[in-house]
């Protein structure tokens, strides 16, 4: 299977597993204020821990989505979060840098999976 047929989760679950423990989801934690909050994935290494919302939509990542992925991390004392998605809009690029969010869309994840194969080949 080429890497623009396969979905979200696997192009994130190989770009995350090679440096970082990659926790499949839904993964659900209770956040300090007693709400439940599902994130989609977890990556972890020694220091820290990240959340990740995974939207396989065919339109833009909407602003609400950040801003739930915002909450869901400081609620949970999760150090930072990652929205993957199909299709990033500046406004949305600038909004989730204002927040820390990491904003990784589908040509991200496939172009960091052929640059790895290509030094690997070398």
């Amino acid at each position: 299977m080429s890497l623009g047929n396969k979905n979200l989760v696997d192009l994130a679950k190989n770009v995350f597993s090679e440096k970082y423990e990659f926790i499949e989801g839904p993964v659900k934690n209770k956040g300090v204020s007693g709400k439940s909050w599902t994130f989609d994935a977890i990556v972890k290494n020694n220091l820290s821990t990240y959340g990740i919302f995974i939207r396989d939509w065919k339109r833009e990542i909407s602003i609400t989505q950040l801003r739930q992925l915002h909450k869901a991390c400081i609620d949970t004392n999760i150090e930072g979060g990652i929205m993957i998605c199909n299709v990033i809009t500046d406004f949305s690029r600038d909004y989730s840098s204002q927040f820390g969010i990491q904003l990784l869309s589908r040509g991200h994840l496939i172009s960091t999976l052929r640059r790895r194969r290509f030094q690997n080949d070398f």
